[in-house]
């Protein structure tokens, strides 16, 4: 049975705790909207904390803290680097709760993102919402951002494709900080893995289509679904899957479609977290594909 309980955070005092007896997930509503914690039920958080802005508030400027987030793309600053760093609106429900954020004062744009845990499974399913209060239509993908902690490997998949087919199925994306020839990311039987560990910044994206992402770390994977839409314009050359990397976290990043976005309209995207034990770090092809929802 779900339980749904107030509680404190690492320093935040208002946070809310849900929990299937299988994994827990804390929000918290003192700034965010931001989910700060998702683990198994007496695991450890699979989530990345910033300690010097953990249960802090406040301030004019934009702060990592951690966990999951909800952004807007294509990255531009400032745009995209909106303090979030004040209260939020919580409605608890039987199951989760949905947090809204107040509307970001140089963009018009409201935040919301809505948690549903379902009884019995090691799943939770996330709904990001992106609604336009301003005065002109605005051109935006949402983008679901979740910072793990260091030390895993990341799994982005390639399209199964037809090999008889004469024209491309796949793409993938670098950054300008990344180096192609980064000996932390390998290319097996369709799928892209990224090793987290020291080097210089890193950023690849690709096009996904099978609507998953995993990152696997210490035995447990983190794997996140979503629907990916064939017929819609992705941003950054078409990325549905971005992985983005520093020496002391790795983010596992979804995006919607880009939409142009009239004032009262609102785009949403969704994802699905499962989180399996017992997983060993991917190396092969095989391994990779082991990891896949069914």
């Amino acid at each position: 049975m779900t339980q749904v309980e107030d509680i404190a955070y690492e320093g935040w005092e208002h946070c809310v705790r849900i929990d299937n007896g299988l994994v827990e997930l804390v929000v918290t509503t003192d700034v965010g909207p931001r989910i700060v914690d998702f683990r198994r039920s007496a695991g450890e958080n699979v989530f990345f904390l910033d300690e010097a802005a953990t249960g802090t508030t406040g301030g004019e400027d934009w702060e990592l803290y951690g966990g999951h987030r909800l952004w807007h793309a294509p990255e531009s600053d400032p745009r995209t680097y909106q303090p979030d760093n004040e209260l939020v609106e919580v409605e608890r429900t039987d199951r989760g709760c949905r947090l809204v954020q107040p509307v970001e004062g140089e963009t018009g744009i409201r935040k919301a993102i809505e948690i549903e845990m379902p009884d019995g499974e090691p799943a939770v399913e996330i709904g990001h919402e992106l609604t336009n209060e301003g005065v002109w239509s605005v051109e935006l993908a949402p983008w679901a951002i979740s910072v793990c902690k260091p030390g895993g490997t990341a799994v982005v998949p390639f399209p199964d494709g037809d090999p008889d087919e004469l024209l491309p199925d796949r793409s993938l994306v670098f950054w300008p900080r990344t180096d192609v020839s980064d000996e932390r990311i390998q290319y097996v039987d369709d799928h892209v893995l990224v090793e987290q560990a020291d080097g210089p910044e890193f950023k690849i994206g690709a096009n996904a289509l099978d609507g998953w992402a995993a990152y696997v770390n210490d035995g447990r994977a983190f794997v996140k679904t979503f629907e990916y839409d064939p017929e819609a314009t992705y941003p950054d050359r078409g990325a549905s899957v971005e992985v983005y990397m520093l020496d002391h976290m790795l983010e596992l990043e979804t995006l919607g479609p880009l939409v142009e976005l009239a004032p009262g309209e609102t785009t949403s995207h969704t994802e699905r977290w499962h989180l399996f034990e017992d997983v060993s770090e991917p190396e092969t092809g095989a391994d990779a594909a082991s990891i896949a929802p069914e």
